[in-house]
Protein backbone atom coordinates (compact mmCIF):
# COMPACT_ATOMS: atom_id res chain seq x y z
CA UNK A 1 0.00 0.00 0.00
CA UNK A 2 1.30 3.36 -0.90
CA UNK A 3 0.16 5.78 2.07
CA UNK A 4 0.40 8.53 -0.44
CA UNK A 5 -2.24 7.31 -2.31
CA UNK A 6 -4.38 4.44 -0.86
CA UNK A 7 -7.81 5.47 2.04
CA UNK A 8 -8.94 3.35 4.15
CA UNK A 9 -12.27 4.45 5.20
CA UNK A 10 -12.73 3.84 8.97
CA UNK A 11 -16.17 4.85 11.15
CA UNK A 12 -15.78 8.51 11.39
CA UNK A 13 -12.36 9.03 9.81
CA UNK A 14 -10.63 8.28 6.90
CA UNK A 15 -6.45 7.43 6.75
CA UNK A 16 -4.03 5.45 4.70
CA UNK A 17 -2.84 3.00 7.40
CA UNK A 18 -5.05 1.04 9.71
CA UNK A 19 -5.45 2.05 13.35
CA UNK A 20 -3.34 -1.09 14.47
CA UNK A 21 -0.35 0.12 12.28
CA UNK A 22 -0.80 3.41 12.73
CA UNK A 23 -0.74 2.38 17.10
CA UNK A 24 2.12 0.48 16.43
CA UNK A 25 4.58 3.09 14.79
CA UNK A 26 3.21 6.27 17.32
CA UNK A 27 4.18 3.86 20.41
CA UNK A 28 7.74 3.67 19.61
CA UNK A 29 8.00 7.55 19.77
CA UNK A 30 6.21 8.37 23.59
CA UNK A 31 8.95 8.28 25.21
CA UNK A 32 11.21 10.68 22.76
CA UNK A 33 8.33 13.38 23.04
CA UNK A 34 7.66 12.40 26.80
CA UNK A 35 4.04 11.36 26.90
CA UNK A 36 4.21 9.33 30.36
CA UNK A 37 0.50 8.24 30.18
CA UNK A 38 -2.30 7.71 27.99
CA UNK A 39 -5.19 7.63 29.79
CA UNK A 40 -9.28 6.08 28.57
CA UNK A 41 -11.78 8.35 30.33
CA UNK A 42 -14.67 7.41 28.39
CA UNK A 43 -16.55 5.88 31.58
CA UNK A 44 -16.98 8.92 33.70
CA UNK A 45 -19.52 10.14 31.59
CA UNK A 46 -22.75 7.96 30.91
CA UNK A 47 -22.95 8.63 27.45
CA UNK A 48 -20.07 5.64 26.81
CA UNK A 49 -18.44 7.04 23.09
CA UNK A 50 -14.75 6.82 23.52
CA UNK A 51 -12.77 9.37 24.39
CA UNK A 52 -8.84 8.82 25.64
CA UNK A 53 -6.07 11.72 27.28
CA UNK A 54 -2.22 11.77 26.33
CA UNK A 55 -0.26 13.04 29.08
CA UNK A 56 3.28 14.73 28.48
CA UNK A 57 4.41 16.57 31.79
CA UNK A 58 7.39 18.71 29.87
CA UNK A 59 5.26 20.06 28.00
CA UNK A 60 5.35 23.84 26.51
CA UNK A 61 1.80 24.24 25.88
CA UNK A 62 -1.46 21.80 26.88
CA UNK A 63 0.25 19.56 28.94
CA UNK A 64 -2.97 16.69 28.38
CA UNK A 65 -4.33 16.28 24.79
CA UNK A 66 -7.63 15.06 23.95
CA UNK A 67 -8.64 12.68 21.10
CA UNK A 68 -11.64 10.48 20.40
CA UNK A 69 -12.64 8.39 17.92
CA UNK A 70 -15.54 5.11 17.11
CA UNK A 71 -13.14 2.78 19.04
CA UNK A 72 -10.74 2.80 21.93
CA UNK A 73 -7.88 2.14 19.56
CA UNK A 74 -8.98 5.20 17.62
CA UNK A 75 -9.25 7.90 20.73
CA UNK A 76 -6.22 6.28 22.00
CA UNK A 77 -4.23 7.82 18.65
CA UNK A 78 -6.10 10.45 18.27
CA UNK A 79 -5.26 11.60 21.70
CA UNK A 80 -1.40 10.84 20.99
CA UNK A 81 -1.03 12.17 17.93
CA UNK A 82 -2.72 15.88 19.16
CA UNK A 83 0.34 15.24 21.45
CA UNK A 84 2.59 14.75 19.31
CA UNK A 85 1.22 17.40 16.85
CA UNK A 86 2.19 19.79 19.86
CA UNK A 87 5.37 18.73 20.77
CA UNK A 88 6.76 19.54 16.92
CA UNK A 89 5.04 22.54 16.89
CA UNK A 90 6.92 23.65 20.41
CA UNK A 91 10.52 23.12 18.35
CA UNK A 92 9.76 23.42 14.45
CA UNK A 93 12.60 21.45 12.62
CA UNK A 94 13.12 24.31 10.23
CA UNK A 95 15.21 27.37 9.63
CA UNK A 96 14.27 30.68 10.31
CA UNK A 97 15.71 34.05 8.66
CA UNK A 98 14.61 37.54 9.53
CA UNK A 99 13.51 40.31 6.91
CA UNK A 100 10.39 42.82 6.25
CA UNK A 101 7.50 41.50 4.25
CA UNK A 102 8.53 44.41 2.19
CA UNK A 103 12.23 42.65 1.20
CA UNK A 104 9.72 39.66 0.23
CA UNK A 105 8.02 38.43 -3.02
CA UNK A 106 4.85 37.53 -0.98
CA UNK A 107 2.11 36.12 -3.08
CA UNK A 108 -0.20 37.51 -0.18
CA UNK A 109 -0.15 40.40 2.21
CA UNK A 110 0.54 40.56 5.70
CA UNK A 111 -3.01 41.65 6.08
CA UNK A 112 -4.41 38.47 4.84
CA UNK A 113 -3.06 36.82 8.02
CA UNK A 114 -3.64 37.28 11.69
CA UNK A 115 -1.64 40.06 12.61
CA UNK A 116 -2.16 41.92 15.60
CA UNK A 117 -4.51 45.00 15.52
CA UNK A 118 -2.06 47.70 16.77
CA UNK A 119 0.74 46.62 14.71
CA UNK A 120 -1.39 46.52 11.48
CA UNK A 121 -0.35 50.09 10.38
CA UNK A 122 3.72 48.49 10.25
CA UNK A 123 3.24 45.22 8.79
CA UNK A 124 5.27 45.70 6.03
CA UNK A 125 8.24 47.62 7.44
CA UNK A 126 8.18 44.64 10.80
CA UNK A 127 11.61 42.75 10.70
CA UNK A 128 9.93 39.37 11.67
CA UNK A 129 11.04 35.57 11.83
CA UNK A 130 10.45 33.98 8.20
CA UNK A 131 10.48 30.04 7.15
CA UNK A 132 9.84 28.77 4.38
CA UNK A 133 7.11 27.06 2.83
CA UNK A 134 5.95 25.28 -0.13
CA UNK A 135 2.71 26.77 -1.91
CA UNK A 136 -0.08 23.57 -1.67
CA UNK A 137 -0.83 24.35 -5.48
CA UNK A 138 2.06 26.08 -7.30
CA UNK A 139 5.34 23.76 -5.37
CA UNK A 140 6.77 27.58 -5.15
CA UNK A 141 8.66 28.62 -2.15
CA UNK A 142 6.78 30.42 0.06
CA UNK A 143 8.12 32.88 3.10
CA UNK A 144 5.63 32.48 5.93
CA UNK A 145 5.87 33.74 9.72
CA UNK A 146 7.52 31.46 11.88
CA UNK A 147 4.98 32.99 14.77
CA UNK A 148 2.18 30.86 12.59
CA UNK A 149 4.39 28.00 12.27
CA UNK A 150 6.07 27.28 15.56
CA UNK A 151 3.71 27.17 19.01
CA UNK A 152 4.70 27.83 22.73
CA UNK A 153 3.37 28.94 25.83
CA UNK A 154 7.15 28.97 27.65
CA UNK A 155 8.40 32.14 28.35
CA UNK A 156 11.66 33.12 25.97
CA UNK A 157 14.64 35.39 26.17
CA UNK A 158 12.99 37.84 23.54
CA UNK A 159 10.52 40.61 25.28
CA UNK A 160 8.71 41.72 22.10
CA UNK A 161 5.23 40.13 21.66
CA UNK A 162 4.14 38.28 18.54
CA UNK A 163 3.41 40.14 15.66
CA UNK A 164 0.54 37.20 14.81
CA UNK A 165 -1.84 35.53 16.46
CA UNK A 166 -0.59 32.14 17.26
CA UNK A 167 -2.77 29.02 17.50
CA UNK A 168 -2.74 25.42 17.12
CA UNK A 169 -5.08 25.72 13.38
CA UNK A 170 -3.84 24.49 10.72
CA UNK A 171 -1.14 22.18 12.79
CA UNK A 172 -1.61 18.52 12.04
CA UNK A 173 -0.27 14.78 12.00
CA UNK A 174 -0.78 11.84 9.64
CA UNK A 175 0.64 8.59 8.52
CA UNK A 176 1.87 10.13 5.30
CA UNK A 177 2.57 14.27 4.54
CA UNK A 178 -0.68 14.11 2.30
CA UNK A 179 -3.21 12.46 4.80
CA UNK A 180 -1.62 15.34 7.38
CA UNK A 181 -2.33 18.34 5.30
CA UNK A 182 -5.83 17.14 4.49
CA UNK A 183 -7.15 16.79 8.16
CA UNK A 184 -5.67 20.13 8.83
CA UNK A 185 -7.06 22.02 5.33
CA UNK A 186 -10.27 20.83 6.76
CA UNK A 187 -9.83 22.01 9.97
CA UNK A 188 -8.60 25.72 8.54
CA UNK A 189 -12.02 25.46 6.22
CA UNK A 190 -14.16 24.58 9.51
CA UNK A 191 -12.93 27.02 11.82
CA UNK A 192 -13.07 29.62 9.07
CA UNK A 193 -17.18 28.60 8.59
CA UNK A 194 -17.47 28.68 11.81
CA UNK A 195 -15.82 32.35 12.18
CA UNK A 196 -19.42 33.65 11.46
CA UNK A 197 -21.44 32.16 13.88
CA UNK A 198 -23.15 34.35 16.27
CA UNK A 199 -24.45 33.84 19.57
CA UNK A 200 -28.16 34.76 20.27
CA UNK A 201 -28.86 35.89 16.39
CA UNK A 202 -29.60 34.73 12.72
CA UNK A 203 -26.46 33.41 11.21
CA UNK A 204 -26.22 31.16 8.51
CA UNK A 205 -26.20 27.98 9.90
CA UNK A 206 -29.74 25.52 9.33
CA UNK A 207 -30.67 22.91 12.22
CA UNK A 208 -30.66 19.72 11.45
CA UNK A 209 -33.94 17.36 12.34
CA UNK A 210 -32.03 14.39 13.88
CA UNK A 211 -34.61 11.56 13.57
CA UNK A 212 -33.81 12.08 9.71
CA UNK A 213 -30.30 11.75 10.04
CA UNK A 214 -28.94 7.92 9.12
CA UNK A 215 -25.70 6.24 8.28
CA UNK A 216 -24.24 3.68 10.37
CA UNK A 217 -21.60 5.37 12.54
CA UNK A 218 -23.48 8.43 13.16
CA UNK A 219 -26.98 7.06 14.05
CA UNK A 220 -24.82 4.60 16.76
CA UNK A 221 -23.61 8.26 18.25
CA UNK A 222 -26.93 9.92 18.28
CA UNK A 223 -28.40 6.31 19.77
CA UNK A 224 -25.46 6.50 22.73
CA UNK A 225 -26.37 10.04 23.01
CA UNK A 226 -30.49 9.63 23.37
CA UNK A 227 -29.94 6.38 25.66
CA UNK A 228 -27.73 8.61 28.11
CA UNK A 229 -30.81 10.86 28.11
CA UNK A 230 -28.48 13.57 26.03
CA UNK A 231 -30.38 16.25 24.32
CA UNK A 232 -28.76 17.16 20.81
CA UNK A 233 -28.89 19.72 18.40
CA UNK A 234 -27.29 19.52 15.04
CA UNK A 235 -26.53 22.50 12.47
CA UNK A 236 -25.63 22.58 8.86
CA UNK A 237 -23.10 25.34 8.46
CA UNK A 238 -23.16 26.36 4.27
CA UNK A 239 -19.71 27.96 3.47
CA UNK A 240 -18.66 29.63 0.58
CA UNK A 241 -15.85 26.02 -0.20
CA UNK A 242 -19.42 24.07 -0.87
CA UNK A 243 -18.25 21.41 1.98
CA UNK A 244 -20.02 19.47 4.72
CA UNK A 245 -19.76 21.38 8.00
CA UNK A 246 -21.61 20.80 10.87
CA UNK A 247 -21.79 22.00 14.87
CA UNK A 248 -23.52 20.05 17.27
CA UNK A 249 -24.68 20.90 20.88
CA UNK A 250 -25.36 18.55 23.64
CA UNK A 251 -26.89 19.27 27.39
CA UNK A 252 -28.22 16.98 29.86
CA UNK A 253 -28.89 17.32 33.49
CA UNK A 254 -26.17 14.79 34.57
CA UNK A 255 -24.06 17.43 33.09
CA UNK A 256 -25.73 20.39 32.80
CA UNK A 257 -22.88 22.51 30.48
CA UNK A 258 -23.65 23.57 27.25
CA UNK A 259 -20.75 21.60 25.22
CA UNK A 260 -20.30 21.88 21.53
CA UNK A 261 -18.34 20.38 18.48
CA UNK A 262 -17.78 20.83 15.08
CA UNK A 263 -16.29 18.73 11.56
CA UNK A 264 -15.98 19.75 8.46
CA UNK A 265 -14.60 17.34 5.69
CA UNK A 266 -15.35 16.59 1.78
CA UNK A 267 -17.41 13.42 3.42
CA UNK A 268 -20.76 14.33 5.01
CA UNK A 269 -20.61 11.23 7.65
CA UNK A 270 -17.12 12.14 8.71
CA UNK A 271 -17.64 15.97 8.95
CA UNK A 272 -21.27 15.17 10.94
CA UNK A 273 -19.05 12.42 13.04
CA UNK A 274 -16.54 14.90 13.84
CA UNK A 275 -19.02 17.31 15.25
CA UNK A 276 -20.54 15.26 17.17
CA UNK A 277 -17.27 13.14 18.78
CA UNK A 278 -15.90 16.34 19.64
CA UNK A 279 -18.98 17.48 21.56
CA UNK A 280 -18.84 14.39 23.45
CA UNK A 281 -15.06 14.97 23.78
CA UNK A 282 -15.54 18.59 25.38
CA UNK A 283 -18.28 17.23 27.75
CA UNK A 284 -15.61 14.71 29.01
CA UNK A 285 -12.96 17.42 29.08
CA UNK A 286 -15.04 19.13 31.77
CA UNK A 287 -16.21 16.03 33.80
CA UNK A 288 -12.52 14.80 33.89
CA UNK A 289 -11.05 18.88 34.87
CA UNK A 290 -7.70 17.70 33.69
CA UNK A 291 -7.03 20.13 30.35
CA UNK A 292 -4.58 22.74 31.06
CA UNK A 293 -6.78 25.87 29.50
CA UNK A 294 -9.91 25.23 31.19
CA UNK A 295 -11.28 27.05 34.18
CA UNK A 296 -11.31 25.73 37.38
CA UNK A 297 -14.92 26.03 37.87
CA UNK A 298 -18.12 26.18 36.36
CA UNK A 299 -21.37 28.53 36.98
CA UNK A 300 -23.30 26.38 35.26
CA UNK A 301 -22.56 23.81 38.04
CA UNK A 302 -23.11 26.41 40.80
CA UNK A 303 -26.41 26.52 42.90
CA UNK A 304 -28.41 28.96 42.10
CA UNK A 305 -26.52 29.82 38.42
CA UNK A 306 -29.19 28.42 36.56
CA UNK A 307 -27.14 25.47 35.71
CA UNK A 308 -30.47 22.93 35.48
CA UNK A 309 -32.64 24.76 33.53
CA UNK A 310 -32.16 22.99 30.14
CA UNK A 311 -31.50 24.94 27.10
CA UNK A 312 -33.97 25.45 24.26
CA UNK A 313 -32.85 22.92 21.59
CA UNK A 314 -34.40 23.69 18.11
CA UNK A 315 -36.10 20.62 16.30
CA UNK A 316 -34.93 22.12 13.21
CA UNK A 317 -36.27 21.94 9.55
CA UNK A 318 -33.76 20.91 7.36
CA UNK A 319 -33.53 16.91 6.76
CA UNK A 320 -30.28 15.17 6.66
CA UNK A 321 -31.17 14.42 2.98
CA UNK A 322 -31.16 18.09 2.34
CA UNK A 323 -28.09 18.86 4.06
CA UNK A 324 -25.69 16.57 2.70
CA UNK A 325 -23.83 17.89 0.12
CA UNK A 326 -22.28 15.63 -2.97
CA UNK A 327 -18.64 16.92 -3.35
CA UNK A 328 -16.34 16.38 -6.12
CA UNK A 329 -13.43 16.10 -3.41
CA UNK A 330 -13.52 12.45 -1.54
CA UNK A 331 -11.33 10.57 -3.49
CA UNK A 332 -10.07 7.09 -2.88
CA UNK A 333 -6.55 8.50 -2.76
CA UNK A 334 -5.69 10.59 -0.16
CA UNK A 335 -2.95 12.82 -2.15
CA UNK A 336 -5.28 13.38 -4.82
CA UNK A 337 -7.61 15.10 -2.43
CA UNK A 338 -5.44 16.89 -0.75
CA UNK A 339 -4.69 18.43 -4.08
CA UNK A 340 -8.38 19.03 -5.09
CA UNK A 341 -9.47 20.89 -1.73
CA UNK A 342 -6.15 22.90 -2.38
CA UNK A 343 -6.96 24.16 -5.81
CA UNK A 344 -10.46 24.98 -4.46
CA UNK A 345 -9.95 26.47 -1.57
CA UNK A 346 -7.23 28.81 -4.16
CA UNK A 347 -10.03 29.85 -6.24
CA UNK A 348 -12.46 30.39 -3.79
CA UNK A 349 -10.24 32.88 -1.95
CA UNK A 350 -7.81 33.85 -4.60
CA UNK A 351 -4.58 33.03 -2.27
CA UNK A 352 -2.79 29.91 -2.42
CA UNK A 353 -2.07 27.60 1.28
CA UNK A 354 1.10 27.10 2.16
CA UNK A 355 2.62 23.77 3.61
CA UNK A 356 5.58 23.62 6.02
CA UNK A 357 6.93 20.04 7.01
CA UNK A 358 7.94 19.97 10.67
CA UNK A 359 8.30 16.31 10.36
CA UNK A 360 11.11 15.01 13.00
CA UNK A 361 10.00 11.23 11.71
CA UNK A 362 9.07 11.32 8.27
CA UNK A 363 9.73 7.61 7.70
CA UNK A 364 6.91 7.06 10.33
CA UNK A 365 4.78 9.38 10.37
CA UNK A 366 4.58 13.58 9.05
CA UNK A 367 3.37 16.85 10.90
CA UNK A 368 2.97 19.88 8.82
CA UNK A 369 1.49 23.43 9.63
CA UNK A 370 -0.98 25.04 7.12
CA UNK A 371 -1.12 28.29 6.40
CA UNK A 372 -4.30 30.01 4.82
CA UNK A 373 -4.31 33.36 3.88
CA UNK A 374 -7.50 34.72 4.09
CA UNK A 375 -8.96 32.22 5.66
CA UNK A 376 -10.78 34.00 9.02
CA UNK A 377 -10.39 31.85 12.67
CA UNK A 378 -12.60 34.73 14.44
CA UNK A 379 -14.29 32.11 17.45
CA UNK A 380 -11.08 30.74 19.02
CA UNK A 381 -12.29 28.02 21.15
CA UNK A 382 -15.71 28.68 21.21
CA UNK A 383 -18.64 27.91 18.91
CA UNK A 384 -21.60 30.62 19.15
CA UNK A 385 -25.12 29.37 19.30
Amino acid sequence: MNPAEDKIRLPGTHRTRTPEETWAVAKRHLDRVGISRVADVTHLDCIGVPVCLAIRPGSETLAVSQGKGATPLLAKISAVMESIELWHAERPAVETFTASAEELDLPYGLADLRIRTELAPYRDSLRLDWVEGVGTVSGRAVPVPADLVGLTLAAGLDWRPAALHASSNGLASGNSREEAALHAMYELVERHATSFLRPGARDRRRTVRVETITGGHCTALLDALHAAGVDTEVSFVPNEFGLPCFVCFVWSPEYPVLCAGSGCHSNAEVALSRALTEAVQTRLTGISGTRDDIPSGNAALETGMGGMVAPRFDPGGLTWAEAVQETPFDSDSIAAEFRSVAEHVERTVGLEPVMVDISSAPEDFSVVRIVAPGLAYRNRGVIPR
